[in-house]
């Protein structure tokens, strides 16, 4: 059986960011950790001013995965490979 565990986080602490063939990133993020959950299978990238492709990491459609080792002061790129999407990104869970 294939399960995700993780903390339900409060709704003021997650931000929403539209998702297409063309790179898109979130604000600036506070370090340590983050959720990310997409209604598409997207690609992400981490850095200080990051511009994702499809040959970054995958992240699957609609199975919550939790990214560690953020610095504090990057943000997080996505893309997807084709179509739209929308990515949930929660941090201080």
């Amino acid at each position: 059986m294939i399960y995700a565990e993780m903390t339900v986080p409060n709704a003021a602490s997650t931000t929403t960011i539209s998702t297409s063939t063309t790179s898109a990133q979130s604000g600036v993020l506070n370090g340590d950790s983050v959720y990310v959950l997409s209604t598409a299978v997207v690609f992400v990238l981490r850095g200080s001013n990051p511009t994702a492709t499809t040959g970054c990491m995958p992240i699957p459609a609609n199975f919550p995965v939790q990214i560690k080792g953020i610095q504090q002061g990057e943000k997080l790129a996505f893309i997807n490979g084709t179509g739209t999407g929308t990515v949930y990104v929660t941090q201080g869970v």
